[in-house]
């Protein structure tokens, strides 16, 4: 069994009382810090979701859940191939994500709330085309883009139906489908380039459904962070529980707004077509928020206004310190997760023999 040397246990407790000590003088300069006030009651829908990947020998098959809780409970279980190249992760996590969000559009309640942070829902994902210019000179791009949006507002109607039926149970990105083989041949112009056009099409279809989420009033909820609004080495979250033990002596619930320092970078295709994207022009306001004493902190990020109403709302809602539900939500993503991954199992058991064989896993020799 591998034992904790005394050097490396000196050694993190000096990094991590050099932590400390920066974080007590950069406390001092905190400021804005409000009471949680009285809950109010409303209903709100939570949403989160979860994904299953099973890397066989020919192609990456995978499974995707998103779960709503609010008024009733809403689900999206998608289960599809992905042949083995680069970004296989970040594209998987990227359909979740656009999966989550179509969730919440459809949502009835008050508020919606999502697990996650809205800045890194703007971050641009690795696998997008570092040379644009190249689809460019290959492809229709601004007569793709607008006529591609206009597939996904349709697309939606479909989307809206099986959610309100509980038959949301098949593969909905339209970037993975027989459309999209007819779009990239009909506004081809130039040299095939399959891959990337599809890489773009999955960002579209991901901003599209971000920007259609935020018509709704809908708040992002990050459970881990590290921002760095006060100090570029020391994070948020330990300065602000240095200030709550230096000012109160234990870590007394709170919230902290403030105009996060990060600036979008929105692609060509949104730029150039500000109106189907209107929302993602809005500006990102943010909170560090802990609802209840001695509880954990959260990130709060929407493009509404936080003030008193939507907090008291937040702590009507939570549940050790966290909005009961989202966790409901996590919960029966989780179980949703272990039922994709018995379902990919299930599929590959049920194939010809022959088509079997490529579809093995490299992890056999190691499993019993």
């Amino acid at each position: 069994m591998w034992k904790l040397s005394d050097e490396m246990v000196e050694s993190l407790e000096k990094e991590i009382e050099e932590i400390y000590k920066k974080a007590e003088e950069l406390a001092k300069k905190v400021n804005g810090w409000k009471e949680i006030p009285a809950a109010t009651n409303c209903v709100v829908c939570g949403v989160d979701g979860s994904r299953g990947v099973e890397r066989l020998s020919s192609a990456v098959l995978y499974a995707i859940s998103a779960v709503g809780v609010g008024n009733e409970v809403r689900e999206m279980s998608e289960v599809t191939t992905l042949r083995p190249h680069l970004n296989v992760e970040e594209r998987i996590r990227l359909h979740m994500h656009t999966s989550e969000f179509r969730v919440g559009c459809f949502s009835e309640e008050e508020m919606v709330l999502i697990d996650g942070s809205l800045r890194g829902a703007f971050i641009r994902p690795a696998s997008y085309p570092e040379d644009v210019n190249k689809l460019y000179t290959n492809y229709e791009l601004e007569n793709f883009v607008a006529d591609f949006v206009e597939v996904l507002e349709e697309h939606f109607k479909d989307i809206e139906r099986d959610l309100a039926t509980g038959k949301a149970k098949k593969n909905y990105l339209i970037s993975r489908s027989e459309i999209l083989k007819w779009m990239e041949n009909s506004y081809r112009i130039g040299e095939r380039s399959f891959e990337d056009f599809t890489i773009l099409a999955e960002y579209i279809e991901y901003l599209h459904s971000l920007n259609r989420l935020l018509d709704k009033r809908v708040f992002f909820i990050a459970k881990s962070f590290y921002t760095h609004e006060f100090d570029s080495e020391v994070c948020d979250s330990a300065i602000l529980d240095v200030f709550a033990l230096k000012n109160f002596g234990f870590l007394k619930s709170g919230y902290l707004v403030f105009k996060p320092s990060f600036s979008k970078s929105l692609p060509f295709f949104v730029q150039k077509n500000r109106r189907q994207f209107k929302n993602l022009f809005k500006e990102v306001n943010s909170a560090f928020v802990r609802l209840e004493d001695n509880s954990n902190i959260y990130l709060l990020e929407t493009t509404e206004k936080i003030d008193d109403e939507v907090i008291s709302k937040l702590k009507a809602l939570e549940f050790d310190g966290y909005p009961l539900p989202l966790l409901q939500a996590h919960k029966i993503a989780k179980m949703k997760r272990s039922e994709l991954r018995n379902l990919i199992a299930n599929i590959v058991s049920t194939l010809n023999p022959e088509l079997a064989q490529l579809l093995r896993s490299g992890r056999d020799i190691l499993e019993e």
